[in-house]
């Protein structure tokens, strides 16, 4: 809440003094809790301000895509199908 204050307040990012002095606290603790706690960073926003790319079209995704495996399993059946209609020695 005290970086957000004096981020709005500055308009940059706060140093640990400032910090440290905002919050009656120890520049060292200050420094330590910044590095723990980290800035959450959305996978939708934009990269700059007025630019379309966002750091989710560039994650690599490596999950199953759906319609890979649709199509994997609907050119299976298809096989198993034609395969079928064949006599055993043609198969």
């Amino acid at each position: 809440k005290a970086y957000s204050q004096l981020e709005q307040e500055y308009e940059r990012d706060p140093n640990t003094k400032e910090l440290a002095n905002l919050l009656d606290m120890d520049s060292q603790d200050v420094a330590d809790t910044l590095k723990i706690a980290g800035r959450h960073v959305s996978v939708d926003a934009p990269f700059a301000q007025g630019d379309d790319n966002r750091l989710l079209d560039v994650l690599q995704n490596d999950g199953h895509m759906p319609d890979h495996t649709l199509n994997r399993d609907s050119l299976t059946l298809e096989v198993e199908r034609s395969l079928s209609v064949l006599a055993p020695r043609e198969a």
